[in-house]
């Protein structure tokens, strides 16, 4: 059995590898033009791609996963059961499109598609947490009950500071970037209920106040379920790694049974979260 996961996962190569995830890279787009990316970039050229986010001028995207290139993937694994697994369809519908094309065309694959309903840090936690569960010898039927089920316990939350990136990508008016750069407003976004969209969760000052709020919810989600294990990912893109990691080391104050995974984005998500960003995706269960 085997996990293919997309390149928007936030976790390393290295130990995507480790785990035996097979990942298939969004293609990237600057200026219209296929740009070269993958999920063995090094910092520095990741670092490329934000000056490129930052420039008003440039234009960076993604589009849908490539049907010869997944497909190229499965085969590998024919006679295996192949768990599918991606972050929400609601964003990429195309991929959604792609994947129930080659299962109807191939019925020789033993693929089931599985929509995680997240994005950014959720995402990459119940791919990680999943990929475990596969290694450690779970079997088709507990790993089913767990891909649909888990998105429904894993929330999200993140932390915007570019309000003119937002604008030039279309997320929120001219007004609302330059008004809320001068009084340096930063937005909160989290998953919505049930989960598939974010959307917006409030407005702070500072970043110490993003993070004390982002512990409270969790705290008080926790103090519901204290019996359960709490696991996180955390993401940075731009200048907050120390944000982020003030960030893991608040919710590790939380103590019990707590594993935060604090992690620096993958390219694909560049585009969508912007040059400077930092997120938790966490989730309360014993599945």
């Amino acid at each position: 059995m085997v996990i293919v996961a997309d390149s928007a996962v936030q976790i390393a190569n290295n130990e995507m590898l480790e785990l035996g995830v097979e990942v298939v890279n969004y293609p990237l787009l600057v200026d219209g033009k296929p740009y070269p990316a993958s999920m063995e970039m090094s910092e520095e050229a990741k670092a490329e791609i934000r000056l490129i986010l930052k420039d008003k001028n440039r234009n960076v995207g993604t589009s849908g996963l490539k049907e010869d290139e997944l497909l190229e993937i499965y085969k590998k694994y024919e006679g295996e059961p192949i768990l599918s697994l991606h972050q929400s369809s609601n964003v990429s519908t195309a991929t959604a499109q792609v994947i129930t094309k080659i299962i109807r065309e191939h019925p020789e694959l033993d693929i089931t598609f599985y929509n995680s309903q997240h994005l950014v840090s959720a995402y990459s936690l119940i791919v990680q947490e999943a990929a475990k569960r596969v290694k450690s010898g779970a079997s088709r039927e507990e790993m089913d009950f767990f891909l649909k089920t888990v998105p429904e316990q894993t929330r999200l939350w993140g932390v915007v500071f570019d309000l003119f990136y937002l604008n030039r990508t279309g997320r929120i008016g001219k007004a609302k970037a330059v008004m809320g750069t001068a009084m340096k407003i930063i937005p909160l976004l989290c998953s919505s209920d049930p989960p598939g969209n974010l959307k917006s969760a409030g407005k702070v000052k500072k970043p110490a106040q993003a993070i004390r709020k982002i512990v409270d919810v969790i705290s008080a989600d926790r103090e519901k379920k204290p019996e359960l294990p709490l696991k996180a990912v955390i993401s940075v893109i731009g200048p907050h790694k120390d944000e982020a990691e003030e960030l893991k080391t608040e919710v590790l104050k939380l103590g019990g049974d707590v594993d935060v995974n604090l992690q620096g984005t993958n390219h694909s998500n560049l585009p969508h979260a912007g040059p400077d960003f930092f997120d938790i995706g966490y989730m309360l269960t014993n599945l």
